[in-house]
């Protein structure tokens, strides 16, 4: 007969766990601080996800002194106060506990670990099998043949020969072993000098604490001292950290059957905490009037008679992307539950649409319809009268938190409607066994299809009137729908790229990546994986005996800014971060740039985003783009490749510091307003200030150290980072704001009140009028807190800057199209525009594009412009 499972969850270090370990912007639609309850509800997701269990309980520390406090009234003296974030989660994870039918015990004088062992001893005499779900190495000591340890967290579980590796000891020598090592979380002492390698080296020589202790003669020096010296210490170890396992209950492992869970409740309390993604409603299409429509006479008839009330159109393609995968078929629905959809067979029935299709007075709803105007631009469809997109008001509501990028129609469709779509996966298949859409039943593609369109038309009436009480309709309307109709345009040119030089360039670099790994290799006397931070850290730290600058939980730190200060300690560490530098250029640019081009065009089509960063910016993926780099030569040798059509001539056009502008424009700061007017370098200004000299005394490297105090500012540096950055004492960095600001008074007026205002209104807004939410600075942690205000002093100025690159773009792309010319807009990188032109046409192309840019919006001080045209990306930049 089979054993029965018993899952027992140790809750209060779980609890603990998932609020330090969850980023504390989850907060529920009424501003409650969700992270450590969320993190218990994906712990429960994983317990449900498999066998679930017959007998179960969740575990708490009962509130009061237990007998370890009696024993040593030190014990667990070192822990802080629970914080208040994590206090007031506490009933909604008692609710989370009820829903899910799980039973919850608490023994006043015991903790938790000592229930969970005597649940565990009653259970494995009762012949049954035990999964103890915790992360606390405190309960090593009772896995067994039939108990084993649940790490929810790293999804690891531990049985006899995985704990062995490791804590290097069986867990029948666990208790001895916390009994040398201590405890620092719950000040359990221990011995000194015995670390856990010692610890374990000692228990496999001696077997046990006690004979260890009666055996400290074979022992020699520190150790034979300690031992010695802290041997009553030791034994109160063993005793604190020895889980009691006959705590008196009351109630037997019959009493513990847990039955399935209310999955309506369970459902209910996600969507009032926000939790959209652990939704477990089983996914169906609706019942509504849905159907295929395969008649052409029926089609027109249906398209006819839409009327002034707007339709949602979703199209289906083939799950490649817009530029390649072919159309399938488009649904319309309205939001009575009214859905139709029209398979196309490869877009060949898409001129009865067209009419329809193209009608600006049609109205339309759409979900991200750059992409459906990408995907039917390939079909010479152009796509107007959408005069709603639910990916862009979802977005626009809530650019930041409670709903994850980039605003999928599944993801907004289950936070608005409660309502979770069905997946592609299950109309398609998964693995060996997927087909495509256009080889699935048309009645089956259909449901699919309909289902989409008619969530889109739902979600209208309930984001539109959001939107409104957002402030954000207008935005939409002005700025964003017609923004999407400009990157459709940008994905369907693309730019081309040489593949020819990249696939030159890449045995360049790669052919100097191995010659530096050898140097590397012969300066560390041994060859070794440089791509691995144990290996790496070994050799530097362990080996070589560099300077350690960071520790990480699992060792030494080798990132670039634990490396970077000690790159003039050995000749090595300089070799590394270039050996790192080749070798992101071959993986993330090279060789993705080389698959990433279209055969059939020889032009990369990325996607640019809209609703994936929070301030605003332009985001692009598949490929990102915006990430290639221009301040080495390896970087500047990367833009070579980039090149126009043959004959024409790329156009670059940089904002020059568009944010420090906006700065001196949103704070009215008269110095900085000078400086810009009369173009006087504001960084040697800057510098001149901290530095307390003339501006025509001002060296170089002085002028990179105002640089960076100017952009600090903008991003909110404390002395600790910006002394960081500039490589100086906290002290001097500190001198520096303090003079900076002195310098720029109304800067830190500003950013004070801008504060203020956030931490009232709960959001800044940008030039036009995007809302930011910023959840942080109603936390009650001071780091956390103090990066809600970072936020709240950045946004309105690089969210700004956004704003005015969206406008310049939308008026130079209307500019164009009015003169029917044929220069064409191809990317746009932070603060740089990228365009192609003709030869008849790139004067005036150049004189639009500074124009259009310099004046997009008026404000108190110039924008500048630096142009430049050539044969490549690199060149013209």
């Amino acid at each position: 007969m089979a054993k029965e499972r018993v899952v027992l969850v140790d809750g209060t270090a779980l609890v603990y766990r998932a609020y330090f370990a969850i980023p504390d912007k989850f907060r529920s639609d009424e501003g409650l601080q969700t992270n450590a309850v969320y993190g218990f509800a994906l712990m429960f997701n994983k317990i449900f996800a498999g066998r679930t269990p017959t007998y179960g309980a969740v575990v708490f520390d009962a509130p009061g002194k237990t007998f370890r406090d009696a024993m040593y009234p030190e014990y667990k003296a070192t822990r802080t106060k629970t914080p208040a974030e994590l206090t007031a989660q506490f009933p909604w994870i008692d609710t989370l506990v009820g829903a899910h039918r799980f039973p919850k015990l608490q023994v006043p004088g015991y903790e938790a670990d000592d229930v969970i062992g005597t649940l565990t001893r009653l259970a494995t005499e009762a012949g049954q099998e035990v999964r103890i779900v915790s992360g606390d190495k405190d309960f090593a000591q009772l896995i067994g043949p039939d108990v084993r340890m649940v790490d929810t967290m790293r999804d690891v579980t531990y049985d006899e020969e995985l704990a062995r590796k490791k804590w290097g000891i069986p867990p029948s020598q666990m208790i001895d072993y916390l009994a040398l090592l201590g405890d620092k979380v719950d000040n359990i002492p221990g011995v000194p000098g015995i670390g856990a390698k010692g610890a374990a080296t000692l228990l496999a020589r001696f077997g046990d604490l006690t004979t260890l202790l009666d055996s400290t003669h074979e022992l020699k020096g520190r150790q034979q001292k300690n031992l010695r010296e802290f041997r009553e210490q030791a034994v109160l170890s063993r005793d604190l950290a020895t889980i009691d396992r006959h705590v008196p209950l009351g109630l037997g492992l019959e009493d513990l059957r847990v039955p399935a869970p209310d999955t309506a409740e369970v459902n209910a309390l996600y969507r009032k905490l926000g939790f959209y993604s652990l939704l477990d409603d089983a996914p169906e299409i609706s019942a509504g009037d849905h159907a295929a429509v395969t008649d052409a006479s029926e089609l027109a008839t249906i398209l006819d008679g839409l009327g002034d009330e707007p339709t949602a159109v979703v199209a289906l393609r083939e799950q490649t992307s817009t530029m390649t995968g072919e159309l399938v078929g488009l649904a319309i629905a309205s939001p009575d539950g009214w859905a139709r959809y029209v398979p196309l067979e490869g877009g060949d029935a898409l001129a009865q649409w067209k009419r329809w299709l193209e009608d600006p007075d049609r109205p339309k709803l759409a979900h991200d319809h750059r992409d459906l105007l990408t995907l039917l631009g390939r079909y010479d469809v152009e796509l107007r009268g959408v005069e709603f997109d639910t990916a862009l008001a979802s977005f626009l509501i809530d650019p930041t938190g409670r709903i994850e990028p980039p605003h999928t129609l599944g993801k907004v469709s289950r936070r608005y409607l409660s309502r979770p779509l069905v997946d592609l996966d299950s109309l398609v298949g998964s693995g060996k066994s997927r087909t495509t859409i256009a080889a699935c039943a048309v009645e089956d593609t259909a449901a699919y299809a309909c289902q989409l369109a008619s969530a889109v038309a739902e979600l209208w009436p309930v984001l539109a009137p959001a939107l409104e009480r957002e402030g954000q309709t207008q935005v939409m309307l002005d700025y964003s729908l017609p923004m999407a109709h400009v990157l459709a345009d940008m994905q369907r040119v693309g730019i081309r790229v040489d593949a020819d030089d990249l696939a030159v360039m890449q045995s360049e670099f790669a052919v100097r990546k191995a010659d530096i790994e050898a140097r590397v290799h012969d300066l560390a006397g041994h060859p070794f994986n440089i791509g691995s931070t144990k290996q790496l850290g070994a050799v530097l730290f362990d080996e070589l005996g560099l300077p350690v600058k960071k520790k990480t939980k699992t060792g030494y730190s080798t990132a670039q800014a634990a490396l970077e200060p000690i790159r003039d300690a050995h000749e090595i560490v300089g070799l590394v971060l270039r050996w790192r530098a080749l070798a992101k250029l071959i993986n993330t640019y090279t060789e993705v740039l080389r698959q990433s081009v279209n055969p059939d065009t020889g032009r990369v089509h990325c996607t640019f985003q809209q609703t994936a960063g929070a301030t605003g910016r332009l985001i692009t993926t598949d490929p990102d783009l915006q990430r290639t780099p221009i301040r080495t030569q390896d970087g500047k040798r990367i833009r070579r490749a980039f090149i126009p059509r043959e004959g024409w001539t790329l156009i670059s056009a940089d904002w020059s510091q568009i944010e420090l502008r906006m700065l001196a424009h949103i704070c009215s700061e008269p110095q900085l307003i000078e400086a810009f007017a009369n173009d006087i370098d504001v960084h040697t200004q800057t510098a001149a200030a901290l530095f307390e000299c003339a501006p025509e005394d001002i060296t170089r490297d002085q002028r990179d150290t105002g640089k960076t105090v100017n952009f600090a500012t903008i991003y909110g540096q404390g002395a600790t980072a910006l002394g960081q950055s500039l490589s100086i004492p906290r002290s001097r960095a500190k001198a520096y704001i303090q003079r900076y600001f002195e310098r720029y008074s109304r800067v830190k007026a500003w950013v004070e009140t801008t504060v203020a205002q956030a931490h009232a209104d709960g959001y800044v807004t940008t030039l036009l009028g995007r809302r930011r939410y910023i959840p942080e600075l109603t936390t009650g942690n001071p780091q956390t807190k103090a990066y809600g205000e970072r936020i709240a002093a950045n946004t309105p100025i690089q969210g700004s800057a956004a704003d005015l690159c969206k406008l310049a773009m939308l008026q130079i792309d209307a500019e164009l199209r009015r003169r029917g010319m044929r220069t064409t807009m191809l990317l746009q990188i932070h603060d740089e525009l990228l365009f192609e032109a003709p030869p008849d046409e790139l004067e005036a192309a150049c004189d639009l594009i500074r124009d259009r840019m310099e004046s997009c919006h008026p404000l108190s001080v110039p924008l500048k412009v630096d142009l430049g045209t050539g044969q490549s990306w690199a060149a013209a930049h």
